[in-house]
């Protein structure tokens, strides 16, 4: 079997957040993949991981890359990117406050990585992010803090929380144009969906199991329209 090494954050791992605590889906996106692609999914996202950490987890394994039996590496970060540190916001709402990774500090440090992977003779291949649920994301991170001060520094707009994220997911869109690379679009086969939130977590961020497997359709269907074989260069 072809190996695919994959990067990136709890999206990729399989992390589900069910009743107030975090655990790896049963039915992951990539247990999915390995049985109905036949592959092997070396994967090393890490929870709560941006791309900076994901920069650093990346070089710690480009042996595992360079001597992998597969030419492909799938990446995904940007849902930890765009995020904030909901507790400052929360102490001074009249502050400015940064994302854990700015916009052009994570085009250049995902640009890099992938340039990093090419030179290495392997096929980067991004992943888009899934959408989020404002309402339960905001009542997530206001737990313990004052939902009144950050609404305030939202200014009075919670779907910020969802437009803001959005602007990491154009971003990786605009990188694989930019670079030349594959990117398998995992967030329309969740806005097919009437009511996405169904697909997603009670913190309104994580995919739920039903989320994972619609992740996991979305990577099958890829691969069948691209045509691709694993076993091609083994």
């Amino acid at each position: 079997m072809a190996t695919i090494t994959a990067f990136g954050d709890s999206v990729l791992k399989g992390v589900i957040y069910e009743d107030d605590h975090f655990k790896v889906a049963d039915t992951s996106l990539q247990k999915i993949c390995e049985e109905s692609l036949g592959i092997v999914v070396e994967n090393k996202a890490r929870f709560g991981s941006t791309i900076t950490r994901g920069a650093s987890v990346f070089e710690k394994n480009l042996d595992t890359i360079r001597n992998s039996s597969g030419e492909y590496v799938v990446l995904e970060f940007g849902g930890n990117d765009c995020d904030f540190n909901w507790k400052e916001v929360s102490a001074d709402p009249e502050k400015e406050h940064f994302p854990m990774s700015r916009i052009e500090d994570f085009v250049e440090t995902y640009t890099n990585i992938i340039r990093e992977i090419k030179s290495l003779g392997k096929i980067p291949v991004l992943l888009s992010l899934p959408p989020i649920d404002s309402n339960r994301y905001f009542n997530q991170i206001s737990k313990g803090l004052s939902a009144e001060n950050i609404l305030k520094w939202m200014e009075g707009n919670r779907q910020f929380i969802t437009n803001w994220h959005e602007r990491y997911n154009i971003e990786i869109f605009k990188l694989a144009i930019a670079e030349e690379v594959p990117v398998i679009d995992i967030t329309s086969i969740f806005l097919e969906h009437k009511n996405y939130s169904l697909y997603l977590c009670e913190d309104g961020i994580h995919p739920n199991e039903k989320g994972q497997k619609l992740i996991a359709k979305a990577i099958k269907a890829h691969v069948k329209r691209r045509n691709i074989r694993f076993d091609e260069k083994m």
